[in-house]
């Protein structure tokens, strides 16, 4: 039996050739999306987890996804939570995207001399630290200064000593930092609030606790105490990343089902023109004493060839695409894990049985005498 399959495979290279691609390319596509959607949530969630604060404060009804949010609270909270007893230090943040030239969109943070007191810590590769308030006697910044991540500065050519042009200002780059912290870009506080009209207003703050076993006790005293405001714990981030992307789970299936049905399809032509082509053969398979159930096997056994061959290319065409999206797009998160490698093997290898199953059951039920007269 294996024979007759490799045979029938090798008589038709073309729609096998095809065949074997339609699966593939269902099979790439069902990774990349998955692994796009969660690489940008862990990305996120390691990015904030990697400030080292404890716990994040935002106005009450925000969104963990910070470029979904614009409510804003008054900066004097964040004096107010320093007064909390297991305080041990606040930082405030103002967040906001801009363009980089004709770039994407990116993630800036509006920082002050207080955000590595809760932890952060912005590793400069080159150049230097923003000189922000707290650092100067005079309390004010000299110019519009900015750091950029290496992700960043790579996808974009940026160097230290470099203008831009961002939000209707000229920038001076004065830093290359490690990336995975926090934002892709920090500005000066005082400067984003005043660029954008929200002087004295920020996004988020930051908490670092004085005992790390007593955060989630903290988190619920602040909220207690702070009238509009609500909180996180900065481990319980990504769940709640997640949960607050209510249709997650649904796009997650809505892709399984499509990819499913894809591959049902272009299985279910393959093989139904197929066994058109073959009528006689299965008239002789069946005079010579072939049974249904041999037959049916047989086809199915076909289809699960090529389905698994289109599985397997299908793994490396999602690697190299990554591969190849990720270094075009260096600030890109592609991750592939292994359950969702095999969910996706899994759904191309469903489809593939599903799709042969009526051609090989019309193929079994076929009168020999009359398939061969037929042809």
């Amino acid at each position: 039996m294996p024979s007759l399959v490799r045979a029938n495979i090798f008589q038709r290279k073309t729609r096998a050739a095809i065949t074997i691609l339609a699966v593939a390319i269902e099979v790439t596509a069902v990774l990349l999306i998955v692994g796009l959607t969660n690489g940008t949530l862990d990305e996120v969630s390691g990015r904030m987890q990697a400030v080292g604060a404890d716990v994040l404060v935002q106005p009450a009804g925000s969104s963990p996804i910070l470029g979904l949010g614009s409510l804003t609270v008054s900066d004097r909270y964040v004096d107010r939570l320093g007064e909390i007893d297991g305080v041990a230090a606040t930082a405030p943040i103002y967040h906001w995207t801009a363009k980089i030239g004709d770039g994407a969109p990116v993630n800036i943070w509006g920082i002050d001399e207080r955000f590595e007191q809760v932890g952060a810590s912005v590793e400069i590769l080159e150049g230097r630290n923003l000189r922000l308030a707290g650092d100067n006697p005079g309390g004010a910044t000299s110019e519009s200064q900015m750091i950029v991540d290496r992700r960043l500065a790579d996808a974009n050519g940026l160097r230290v000593g470099q203008q831009i042009r961002m939000l209707d200002t000229d920038w001076r780059i004065v830093g290359i930092a490690r990336a995975g912290v926090g934002a892709r870009i920090y500005v000066p506080l005082a400067v984003l609030q005043e660029l954008v009209g929200q002087a004295g207003r920020v996004h988020l703050i930051f908490v670092k606790a004085e005992r790390l076993e007593e955060v989630g006790e903290l988190a619920s005293r602040i909220e207690a105490e702070v009238p509009g405001i609500e909180t996180t714990a900065i481990e319980e981030y990504s769940q709640a990343l997640v949960q607050s992307i209510g249709g997650l789970n649904s796009f997650r299936v809505a892709i399984a089902g499509i990819a499913v049905s894809l591959s049902f399809l272009v299985i279910l032509l393959a093989m139904y023109t197929s066994i058109i082509e073959r009528t006689r053969e299965i008239g002789i398979l069946k005079a010579l004493g072939g049974s249904k159930v041999y037959i049916v096997l047989t086809i199915m056994q076909e289809s699960m060839l090529l389905s698994a061959l289109g599985v397997i290319g299908g793994y490396g065409l999602a690697r190299l695409s990554a591969w190849i999206l990720t270094s075009s797009y260096p600030t890109l998160a592609i991750e592939l894990t292994w359950d969702w490698t095999i969910y996706a093997g899994m759904l191309g290898l469903v489809g593939g049985i599903l799709g042969s199953f009526y051609p090989a059951v019309r193929a079994a039920r076929q009168d020999p005498v009359r398939a061969l007269r037929d042809e």
